[in-house]
């Protein structure tokens, strides 16, 4: 006759709300990631021509090197190009072509031709501002607890879970060192910006996408999304120098002359 063991008792399952809560603090903790980010309209699932931009990000360090679309995104690039072309004003070689950003912390280095700019808006110990293609992931450290688990998905051929929830920007800003910058709009709004979450099965965040103007009219409604993979890949990035940065209209000047002032 077999012992009669008692039942095993089996680990209760992560409440949902528990790990959307500790979403942000998984991913950072991986240190290192590829990353893509897109400004998509009417959805969170980004399209080809919604990309904005694509490199990989220092999390800990909050780094990224990214190559940037001229115009912000791919396929308002391509509009502006083929308008120009057009209208019989196509840029010079590379004029369209993607160019290397730096973002780091709140500022943001820009490579123009052979030189770099910057831009500060802010402290630049402060926060990311919104468009920072990693603001996604610090909307994500005020996800609130109405989360709705929508299945199954796949991001990058790795299996995630789909959730839907609201995120509160003063939550995240009390949860960063650095705070959260927050977009335009009511106040009241900015407690419940509505997100979507893509979580792998170590909770870490694949694709966040932030619809941070909720109270912008439907048809200019847009989501920005985060794509993260390839956790804790090898990952330097270095600002550039001081002495290599110009002002933004000397590096603009020297990399567009103006035709008309070298006659």
């Amino acid at each position: 006759m077999l012992p009669n063991y008692p039942d095993p008792v089996l680990a209760a399952p992560e409440p949902i709300a528990d790990r959307l809560a500790t979403a942000a603090a998984r991913t950072l903790a991986a240190g290192t990631a590829r990353l893509f980010a897109a400004w998509s309209t009417g959805s969170p699932i980004p399209e080809s021509p919604d990309r904005r931009c694509e490199g990989v990000a220092d999390l800990k360090a909050r780094r990224a090197v990214v190559s940037q679309a001229v115009m912000f995104t791919d396929g308002l690039t391509q509009r502006f190009a083929t308008e120009l072309e057009q209208a019989g004003k196509a840029e010079e070689p590379g004029g369209m072509e993607p160019h290397e950003n730096v973002y780091d912390g709140a500022t943001v280095y820009i490579r123009v031709g052979r030189h770099w700019t910057s831009f500060a808006l802010t402290d630049p110990a402060g926060p990311r501002e919104p468009n920072d293609p990693l603001w996604p992931l610090d909307a994500l450290a005020g996800a609130n607890q109405d989360v709705t688990d929508l299945g199954p998905d796949t991001i990058r051929g790795v299996p995630t879970t789909h959730y839907r929830l609201t995120v509160d920007l003063a939550r995240a800003d009390a949860a960063l060192p650095a705070g959260v910058s927050v977009p335009s709009g009511p106040y009241r709004s900015l407690s419940r910006l509505p997100a979507e979450v893509w979580l792998d099965e170590a909770g870490r965040a694949r694709r966040i996408a932030v619809l941070s103007e909720p109270m912008a009219p439907a048809a200019n409604r847009i989501w920005s999304v985060t794509e993260l993979w390839d956790f804790g890949l090898a990952v330097d990035i270095t600002p550039p120098d001081p002495a290599e940065i110009l002002a933004p209209a000397t590096a603009y000047r020297a990399a567009y002359p103006d035709p008309a002032s070298e006659q």
